[in-house]
């Protein structure tokens, strides 16, 4: 149970963990302004200094209760009497009973911690000596009830009389401008307390803001990998659904499978046998065709001279000759052609 409340502010969205930060940084905010109340009643009380004792048998609380709860009262301190315990909210506490100033019943008591009942003692019985120490006590009232409940029980067990209006008192230690300023910052303690934990929260709050971006961007990152994986998956699907090929035959044709075939069945057809052309004699035409090339079966042997080269410049340096304009039909026409053509037309039919 324990380890759940303590998660779980791990486990909010993060904008509610940001809304407690921000609930608990206000009320840190308040602890704050109440501090500075009390630090400046501190200053008050310090310049103005005690107030004057009133005897336990005429004290009010209704009257006698001054800035911060000071209270500064006159009663019997008995030595003889032992000395309480109680422990409110896990912590230990001492107390010392003190009588009203008629020594009748015990109307207060002064409420320690372990490591000041000592100098409390001390400073008791440094105002008189004794069994019955007639002193005044200057402190701070507290008025929890939880703390009145015990010690009412303790006094029982102990078999001491009790007042019904009993008075619980923190008495000052020492110098009491200084303990006056220390019980005002007791306050400062909670704003600090307060502080830390907001920060603690709003921390909280950030890390998961930033997993949620992660969370953001990976899933982005994610979404565009599994649409492109599903565009090559789509792309396979159709890839697929194409008709399917049957392996080559042993002539080299491809054969489209008559099951898948959009074209219906195919019956492949026997090759032709491959048939030896007639040579070509020497003093056959060569044939032209439609486009002003010469046909394929044309041969080198059977165009005609060509005549003797003559240079266009004097002294036949030039690489440029004069063409007849027989040559220059001949070629235009398609009844001439390079050397060039003629070999691919031989390469070509062999």
């Amino acid at each position: 149970m324990i380890f759940k409340l303590l998660t779980l502010p791990f486990r909010l969205h993060w904008l509610i963990t940001l809304a407690a930060a921000l609930g608990v940084g206000y009320l840190a905010f308040l602890q704050f302004q109440t501090f500075e109340s009390k630090w400046a009643d501190a200053r008050v009380q310090v310049a103005n200094g005690a107030p004057e004792p009133t005897p336990l048998s005429k004290w009010n609380a209704a009257t006698d209760v001054g800035l911060n709860g000071e209270v500064n009262v006159q009663g019997v301190y008995f030595t003889a009497l032992d000395t309480g315990r109680f422990e409110p909210t896990g912590s230990e506490r001492l107390f010392i009973a003190l009588a009203d100033d008629q020594g009748r019943e015990v109307k207060a008591v002064l409420v320690v911690q372990p490591s000041e009942m000592a100098r409390l003692q001390r400073q008791l019985a440094q105002q008189g000596s004794g069994e019955r120490i007639p002193v005044a006590v200057n402190g701070v009232i507290n008025q929890s009830s939880t703390w009145q409940e015990l010690i009412w029980t303790e006094l029982f067990v102990m078999d001491i009389p009790r007042a019904d209006d009993l008075v619980v008192i923190e008495p000052y230690i020492g110098n009491r401008p200084s303990a006056v300023y220390a019980v005002a910052e007791k306050s400062f303690m909670s704003v600090i307390g307060l502080g830390a934990l907001a920060a603690f929260i709003a921390f909280i709050a950030f890390i998961a803001f930033i997993k949620m971006l992660v969370a953001m961007v990976r899933g982005r990152r994610s979404s565009r990998t599994q649409s492109q994986m599903s565009g090559h998956e789509a792309m396979a699907a159709r890839q697929n659904k194409q008709p399917s090929q049957k392996s080559l035959p042993s002539n080299g044709a491809s054969q489209t499978s008559p099951q898948t075939s959009p074209w219906g069945s195919f019956e492949p057809q026997p090759r032709a046998a491959k048939q030896t052309p007639p040579p070509a004699t020497s003093q056959k035409a060569v044939p032209a065709n439609t486009q002003g090339k010469p046909a394929p079966n044309a041969k080198i042997d059977d165009l005609p001279p060509q005549p003797a080269f003559k240079s266009v410049f004097p002294g036949g340096a030039s690489g440029f000759r004069f063409k007849s304009s027989d040559e220059i039909i001949r070629q235009t026409f398609g009844s001439l052609s390079s050397t060039r053509a003629h070999k691919r037309s031989l390469k070509h039919r062999d």
